[in-house]
């Protein structure tokens, strides 16, 4: 009878956690229940913003269900549980009076929270025919490593279809940048022109491999 009765009550817990989680699944779409702990109201002013001035606020423009929750829930399930674990944690300081706004992210982004909308984080551009080379003189096969018609298609920016961007470049495919590293997203010191990129921000990362380049392009400018 008492194990029935253990047996009965593991169950009901079990029931109980189950539709708090759904119930706290379903609540954490909506950003003002994200801010009323917290207090995140100017973040949540700009992301609801008709103009957006940071790039979470470009992204729900562009999508009024990207939300807090979108970027901040976890992807994975091992991440998922963490952020709920958290949350637990924080909830109970809340509750108590001893909760105090970090100031800093306990579980910082990673690429798959990024990746669950980028991907690919750049679309091939359609292959347009190449052009027609100028005629020329026939040149013998020895002199064809010089020619500028022979090496113009083998360009990798060429083969991306994407100009000279950063994710166009392969050589960039095995730096070990964080999404988040450039693309910020509640910085509020750059534009939709720019694709609210900081250069304050991408110029230091950029530097970590390119000292040589962006130092003359500083003393440049």
């Amino acid at each position: 009878m008492r194990l029935a009765l253990w047996a009965g009550g593991g169950v009901g817990a079990l029931v109980l956690a189950a539709l708090f989680l759904v119930g706290l699944a379903v609540k954490e779409l909506d950003n003002r229940f994200c801010v009323a702990c917290h207090l995140h109201e100017e973040k949540l002013e700009r992301l609801t913003a008709a103009a957006p001035s940071d790039l979470a606020g470009f992204h729900h423009r562009r999508d009024a269900s990207v939300g807090c929750i979108a970027c901040h829930g976890g992807v994975d399930p091992v991440m998922r549980a963490k952020v709920w674990t958290v949350a637990a944690f924080d909830t109970v300081k809340f509750l108590a009076g001893a909760y105090a706004e970090p100031t800093r992210m306990k579980l910082q982004l990673g690429d798959p929270e990024c990746r669950q909308c980028h991907t690919p984080i750049v679309k091939p551009a359609p292959r347009a025919a190449a052009p027609t080379p100028p005629a020329r003189p026939a040149a013998p096969a020895s002199a064809s490593a010089g020619d500028p018609n022979v090496e113009m298609y083998a360009d990798p920016h060429a083969e991306r279809g994407v100009s000279d961007k950063y994710h166009g470049i392969r050589e960039h495919d095995t730096a070990n940048l964080r999404c988040v590293r450039c693309h910020t997203s509640h910085t509020t010191d750059s534009d939709a022109k720019n694709r609210f990129i900081s250069q304050a921000t991408v110029r230091p990362a950029c530097r970590e491999c390119h000292k040589e380049m962006l130092g003359a392009l500083g003393a440049v400018r």
